[in-house]
């Protein structure tokens, strides 16, 4: 089964999201992609930043976990920090590179306000949901599995059980 790691990067007011634009379809997601074999799902998410974004992690924490079907199959979700930097972008020589330059499957990568994530077109909405609800009220300590239940139709109180919160609140830079 494949797996793929996916980055959570806040800094100050701004998350990071990637732009796609597949074959006409318009939609965001997280910066990230496909654990290639020999890789730990650690290594393949510090890849696929670099490549992505050309941004070093610095330390990652597992948060949620979520099962799709072929060809995405099992994604990884951290919330990273990363080292100090300056523009985010696609590196010329990743795979995304290529795609960027045939123009026809886009990839960029965008700081977007903290306040208006929420309002994306986002690929997965049950993981947009959680990651709104970790923005405002922290990310759960322990990874939560949102494949298991609809996370976008909890209650607030649903969703702090399942979080476990009181949790580690996200700091904000």
């Amino acid at each position: 089964m494949a797996k793929a790691a996916r980055a959570i990067i806040v800094e100050g007011d701004k998350i990071l999201v990637m732009y796609r634009n597949k074959h006409g379809s318009e939609y965001f997601t997280l910066v990230g992609g496909q654990v290639a074999d020999g890789e730990t799902i650690e290594q393949g998410l510090s890849r696929e930043l670099k490549e992505e974004t050309g941004l070093v992690a610095t330390g990652a924490r597992q948060v949620f976990v979520e099962n799709h079907a072929e060809p995405y199959n099992q994604q990884y979700i951290y919330v990273c920090e990363v080292a100090p930097h300056d523009d985010v972008a696609i590196q010329e020589t990743s795979e995304e590179g290529y795609m960027n330059r045939l123009d026809a499957n886009v990839h960029k990568p965008l700081w977007v306000d903290v306040a208006s994530f929420e309002k994306l077109p986002f690929r997965t909405p049950a993981l947009q949901a959680a990651i709104v609800y970790g923005l405002r009220k922290g990310f759960p300590t322990q990874p939560v599995d949102l494949s298991s239940t609809d996370y976008a139709a909890l209650t607030k109180s649903q969703r702090t059980g399942l979080l476990g919160l009181p949790g580690r609140f996200l700091k904000r830079r």
